[in-house]
């Protein structure tokens, strides 16, 4: 070739090679002697696949002889895998002639080939994290052990695994499977018949017994034959594995606070894929969420455990404390009556002392009162027995019976209730209300007035206890209604930290609020609010 036609040619930055029909080389540019590293010297008068034989094989050949007889021109791909090249080659006839065009794409093929890697790896973990919280709310649905186990099986089933099976240590020293799912029916039945046959032992040397004596995970991608493992000695067994058809799996520990709780087992059977080091990781991050799970619930069921039994002491231990109290309370009042009877020829002083043992014994029987109240209300058991009540009448009733107790501690006690203020309430425990109000008031508000008012209007009644004792703290109203909460020191102020807990939880009951107005040195003002019919429902 000569002329124009050459030395267009040899500007050009692609490779160039002209053709006879028959594939031998008339003219190669210089980019192509810089593409393939051979001088076109060698190349001239050639077979053109003869002199890159690596690269153009049997599919080159046939599009360079379907062009060359066509003349219908054709652009494809080339990949050298040897030295891991590609190339976009373009074969058009021009005058008896085939031109082969040769531009080289490896660097778009490889920026491509890690896009691709990075779109997958991001859509891959897009997939673990839906479905790692998908896989967390189901594990908080529930707090029962094996419940928990069985959930989290068939979550698995299918997006990680064809099976799935969770194992857990026994306290025999023996496994126990306690879930399986299966994609297909009857295998999970089939599994487990295996393994009942041929149990898990802790101390195998490899498998679930090795994932929950050393807390390790164990990956296998890919079985080898059973023909060539140890159990070709057992034929029955190996017949029995073989129809498993388990071709890759994932063993992950459950662990948590040290301690391994169970063994995760992913299994491939019917689909076909094979794990990789990404499927491990998302099986050990659901482990991690399941050990996690199951011990919050071990706790949890721990913790109402404690709380039943320390219920169940509460409720025995006022129930007996009650009796002899109740006893003693008789038989005290009944001293005190003879007392009263002969009082001309009775010393003061022994008088005295029973009124004194007297108050101690109302106010044990008050604590002991208080106990059982907690016990009842945790477990659910504060019944209420509504009657058409007026609060203003009740509180008229009761105060009298604090004169003594007023008395003591140099409080003058103001009521004002004047009017009806009805409704549809438990007469007893409302007494409980205000007992534990005036009471709260007469203790902290010593030496000082104290107001009660009760009122009520259309939809509601109210009763108000007011002292001038020595105020709350803004930072301490927030934990005035918890149980056991005091907010003054125990060596001046007696008392369990119960009573306004106790008020909280029947007017909440009785479906209505507790209100206080406090500062420190102002005293504070507690405000029952109660709907006077009971709200539907």
């Amino acid at each position: 070739m000569a002329g124009i036609d050459t030395v267009l040619l040899d500007q050009l930055p692609e490779g160039v090679a002209v053709c006879e029909a028959d594939a031998v080389c008339l003219y190669v540019n210089p980019a192509m002697e810089r593409s393939f590293g051979r001088p076109r010297a060698d190349l001239l008068g050639r077979v053109l696949w003869e002199c890159y034989p690596d690269v153009l094989g049997e599919a080159f050949q046939e599009r360079f002889h379907r062009v060359a007889q066509t003349g219908q021109a054709e652009e494809f791909e080339v990949h050298f895998a040897a030295r891991e090249r590609w190339f976009v080659k373009r074969l058009f006839r021009g005058h008896g002639r085939v031109y082969v065009f040769s531009r080289e794409i490896t660097a778009e093929k490889k920026q491509e080939a890690t896009l691709r890697g990075l779109y997958d790896e991001t859509r891959r973990a897009q997939r673990h994290a839906a479905f790692l919280a998908q896989a967390s709310a189901v594990l908080t649905s529930s707090l029962d052990h094996d419940q928990i186990l069985q959930r989290m099986a068939l979550l698995t089933i299918p997006t990680l695994a064809d099976g799935c099976a969770v194992d857990v240590p026994g306290p025999d020293g023996g496994v126990r499977r306690v879930a399986v799912a299966h994609v297909r029916p009857g295998m999970a039945e089939r599994a487990q018949a295996f393994h009942a046959r041929y149990p898990i032992r802790m101390d195998d040397a490899a498998g679930i017994g090795r994932v929950l004596r050393e807390g390790v995970t164990e990956f296998v991608p890919e079985l080898p034959p059973l023909i060539e493992t140890e159990l070709s000695a057992d034929a029955e067994r190996l017949r029995a594995t073989e129809a498993l058809g388990v071709r890759t799996f994932i063993s992950v520990p459950l662990i948590s606070r040290g301690k391994v709780l169970g063994a995760l087992t992913l299994v491939n059977t019917e689909s076909g894929r094979r794990y990789t080091q990404a499927d491990v990781r998302l099986a050990e991050d659901l482990a991690r969420r399941a050990a996690s799970s199951l011990d919050n619930g071990r706790l949890y069921m721990e913790a109402q455990d404690a709380i039943r039994a320390r219920d169940t002491f509460l409720s025995v231990a006022s129930h007996e404390l009650n009796t002899p109290l109740t006893s003693l309370t008789l038989n005290v009042q009944a001293l005190r009556r003879d007392l009263d009877l002969r009082a001309p020829g009775t010393p003061d002083a022994l008088s005295t002392k029973v009124v004194a043992v007297q108050r101690q014994l109302s106010r044990l029987s008050s604590l002991v009162r208080e106990l059982l109240d907690v016990s009842r209300i945790t477990a659910g058991r504060l019944k209420l027995e509504r009657e058409d009540l007026d609060l203003a009448a009740l509180a008229r009733e009761m105060v009298p019976r604090f004169s003594e107790e007023l008395a003591r501690a140099g409080c003058e006690l103001r009521l004002d209730a004047p009017g009806p203020a009805r409704g549809h309430w438990d007469r007893l425990r409302l007494e409980q209300v205000l007992q534990n109000l005036l009471s709260n008031a007469i203790k902290y508000g010593r030496g000082r007035p104290i107001e009660v008012r009760v009122g009520a209007d259309a939809e509601r009644a109210w009763l108000m206890v007011r002292d001038e004792g020595m105020g709350i703290a803004p930072e301490g109203q927030a934990r005035l209604f918890q149980r056991f909460e005091r907010l003054a020191s125990e060596r001046h102020y007696g008392g369990l930290g119960l009573g306004l807990w106790i008020v909280k939880q029947i007017v909440d009951a009785l479906e209505g609020r507790i209100l206080v107005e406090s500062a420190p040195g102002k005293g504070s003002t507690f405000t029952v609010e109660l709907p006077r019919q009971q709200r539907p429902g």
